[in-house]
């Protein structure tokens, strides 16, 4: 009697993780909060000094639309992110910056996801798009120089890989790094987000 009582709570424990063994199908809005890791950036000014800038870590958002079938994932997304400047360095001085450098990019994703019989599910990802890049309000406190700001509109594309893990049949969370680039003012990033999806 012990051994079936045994035998039924084991079955009632893992008969809810086997159903959500792999992450759902079909439509699904998700959402990312992570962290950016901007590269240093170095430029030239209109004098023709090279000058290197160093930013602090940033906050990276993202919030998506996208449908799942079989292994294969679509979507688009909206992603945000912000650094503050920390040093500036030329001519072998360095300088305390203001300021800080922020882009809004809008990406067509694909993702390729390593099904199995876990809840967790190995991925991969790649996707292409634009990217609004801006520079405000950059200044070396106490110089006397007034604040510069700038922006431009630029192709972008970023590559990563993570892991998911299907919490209900119409809820997954992950974890994933992405890197980043626009592919002009060395403006590139390597990101950690943590994400979730959910189904309808």
């Amino acid at each position: 009697m012990k051994k079936h009582l045994v035998l039924l709570v084991a079955l009632a424990t893992f008969l809810p993780l086997s159903s959500f063994a792999a992450d759902a199908e079909g439509l699904y809005v998700g959402g990312n909060l992570g962290m950016a890791i901007l590269n240093d950036a170095d430029t030239t000014t209109d004098s023709g000094v090279a000058v290197n800038i160093d930013s602090d870590l940033g906050l990276a958002l993202g919030a998506a639309v996208g449908y799942a079938f079989e292994n294969i994932r679509v979507e688009g997304e909206l992603a945000w992110q912000k650094n503050d400047f920390d040093k500036g360095k030329a001519m072998g001085q360095e300088v305390d910056l203001n300021g800080d450098s922020s882009s809004l990019a809008f990406l067509f994703n694909g993702y390729y996801d390593f099904k199995n019989s876990s809840a967790f599910t190995p991925f991969v990802t790649a996707g292409i798009g634009m990217a609004r890049v801006e520079v405000n309000d950059v200044e070396v406190p106490g110089s006397g120089i007034p604040a510069a700001s700038d922006h431009d509109t630029v192709f972008a594309f970023q590559l990563g890989f993570g892991v998911s893990y299907a919490v209900s049949d119409r809820i997954s969370l992950d974890v994933k790094y992405r890197y980043f680039d626009t592919r002009e003012d060395e403006y590139f990033s390597h990101n950690i987000y943590a994400g979730i999806r959910v189904f309808f």
